[in-house]
């Protein structure tokens, strides 16, 4: 979800003020940490501050040369550093790369800026030659860095940041980004805000790759006494297995609500297939997070499907 400026980055109030401070001070500080929950604007905000810096307007318009540049990536006086693609992690290489990069002035901008989402995935190497350019840079250059948790990079880099913390939405907040940013309709806003776990971000995910219709056919079919069925469903989901986590991760979620529902403490999202039955809550939880682990020691994706299909029929079963 990409923001033309600062103003349009709702419930961060605290790290707004700080940026804005920084440009109106004229004293942008040469390294940012930006840490919360995945989704909440962390990134945005880098692309939007960069904006307000570089727009030939001073505003961040999205409209001039400058901003039309960096809504596309391709400024050249900002290198954006993600995990490869197959290596899951941000290499020793790209390091060096962005230390080529910081050798040379800006070309039309005020400052160079080096972008590093997921700073977390940074491999040792390339975290300790991180390092050694945050010690001295250049006075034109500026790192901005994104994490979950600043506990997951080496505290020396984190030193050498100024930390600027972001926080989970509340859902009425995600429901109104939704409704009037997004054009989503009041009750799939709703329900999805309730789901969102006070990440915007999440929120989005959830509706873009079709994760609850996958958590419904997933219901429904361990619901089915076909056994033909289980199998075809457990073969199509697995397809999408770079998304498995997410959908046990909506599944526990799933399960949760219903245990909420089952006391009358919160409200069920409508979006949700009907609540799992209340006597088997705690051990469909204990099934969801043992398949989780395996996925995390690469259980064939099929398998895993096929094992939560058949391990939650019974639970639908008639007594």
């Amino acid at each position: 979800m990409k923001l033309r400026n600062l103003s349009e980055l709702l419930g961060q109030e605290p790290a707004v003020r700080l940026f804005r401070r920084a440009l109106k001070t004229g004293r942008l500080a040469q390294a940012y940490l930006l840490v919360g929950p995945e989704g909440t604007g962390k990134e945005s905000s880098i692309w939007a501050l960069l904006r307000e810096i570089f727009c030939t307007r001073g505003e961040g318009c999205g409209e001039c040369r400058p901003c039309r540049k960096l809504d596309q990536e391709i400024h050249p006086d900002v290198l954006c550093l993600r995990p490869q693609a197959g290596r899951g992690s941000i290499s020793i290489a790209q390091i060096r790369e962005a230390e080529e990069f910081l050798r040379f002035r800006p070309l039309e901008a005020p400052l160079r800026a080096v972008v590093i989402p997921e700073a977390e995935r940074l491999s040792p190497e390339a975290a300790n030659a991180l390092l050694k350019s945050l010690e001295e840079p250049p006075v034109y250059a500026h790192f901005f860095l994104t994490a979950i948790s600043a506990e997951n990079l080496l505290p020396t880099i984190v030193s050498r940041t100024q930390v600027v913390r972001f926080r989970p939405l509340p859902p009425d907040l995600i429901r109104k980004i939704l409704e009037d940013r997004l054009g989503f309709e009041p009750e799939q806003a709703h329900s999805l805000a309730l789901l969102a776990e006070g990440s915007p971000g999440r929120a989005l995910s959830l509706s873009e790759k079709g994760l609850l219709e996958d958590l419904n056919r997933l219901i429904t079919v361990a619901r089915h006494e076909d056994p033909s069925l289980k199998f075809r469903a457990a073969e199509a989901l697995a397809r999408k297995k770079n998304d498995l986590p997410e959908l046990l991760d909506l599944v526990r979620l799933w399960l949760w609500y219903s245990y909420l529902h089952a006391r009358r403490i919160q409200e069920f999202p409508g979006l949700f297939p009907e609540p799992a039955p209340a006597e088997r809550i705690w051990s469909l939880l204990d099934l969801v997070e043992r398949l989780r682990q395996g996925l995390e020691r690469y259980v064939n994706p099929e398998l895993t499907l096929l094992v939560l299909i058949l391990e939650f029929a019974p639970a639908f079963s008639e007594p």
